[in-house]
């Protein structure tokens, strides 16, 4: 796959949209795919947020058609609305990143409609794959924000918690944003400490995987439990706990960081 910020908009049958309406992701159930021709579509894209994302032999733009009340299908057997989160649950890795791809850079786009300096409208900078204020010519480039995921374990045992903001029922490893001035280690050890007051030692990193909602960089790391009783912070966590891999609640997909996190403590505990 071929990424480019920004692809001029051209006359072409071959165009693909990735489209969202509020939130949603529009799916195609019958052909399972969320990639879709425009050429089937009742489209302006003046009427609209988009932007150019990438190249697979054809050129895919992202498109937010939020607000509108337009049908939109004039080709298709049937559209519907799909959370994106469910999505990317079920979604092979490719698609994984294109979806994503797609709902970053839109947020982007609404976050940075007006300059901070200025207040006029910002404009597309090709060259340097950015906005920019015109008044000013200061840059705003995509920006991401690190979160650390950490996996911590105690002999045959993993932590897993529930926060309040996930679904009834699903635990998984603990959370949160890298702060300024500090490392990824460093947050490893103060999130744990803050969410269920236990030190940690031994943070090694596992690997990365970017996650749009909406814009954040996941950095996975596996620790070992060092001492202190579990403490929960009730504003974040509703429930943590021990689970040895014969007894493991309902827990993130495998397509999720987490969930890779948490699958390769079964396979070294099975």
């Amino acid at each position: 796959m071929h990424f480019k910020r920004f692809l001029d908009i051209k006359a072409s049958n071959n165009n693909i949209l990735i489209i969202f309406n509020n939130n949603k992701i529009i799916y195609e159930p019958n052909l399972k795919t969320f990639l879709l021709e425009e050429k089937l579509l009742n489209i302006q894209f003046k009427d609209h947020l988009y932007i150019g994302i990438g190249n697979n032999g054809n050129d895919i733009y992202a498109v937010d058609i939020s607000g509108t009340t337009d049908d939109i299908n004039i080709g298709y057997k049937s559209l519907i609305e799909y959370d994106l989160r469910h999505l990317l649950a079920i979604s092979e890795p490719d698609d994984i990143v294109l979806m994503g791809r797609a709902n970053q850079l839109l947020h982007w786009i609404r976050s940075n409609k007006y300059s901070g300096y200025s207040g006029e409208l910002n404009k597309f900078n090709v060259k340097e794959q950015a906005l920019h204020c015109p008044s000013t010519s200061s840059m705003i480039y995509p920006q991401i924000s690190p979160c650390v995921l950490a996996m911590v374990t105690r002999g045959n045992e993993i932590l897993l918690a529930r926060n309040n903001l996930f679904p009834e029922g699903l635990f998984s490893v603990l959370a949160g944003f890298v702060e300024v001035s500090e490392s990824a280690e460093e947050t490893v050890e103060r999130e744990v400490m803050e969410e269920v007051g236990i030190k940690v030692k031994n943070i090694q990193y596992v690997g990365s995987q970017p996650w749009p909602f909406p814009s954040q960089l996941m950095l996975g790391y596996k620790c070992d439990y060092e001492s202190g009783d579990l403490v929960i912070d009730e504003d974040e966590i509703v429930e943590a706990n021990w689970y040895t891999v014969d007894k493991l609640p309902y827990v993130p997909p495998t397509t999720s960081l987490s969930g890779k996190l948490i699958s390769s403590f079964v396979e070294d505990h099975s």
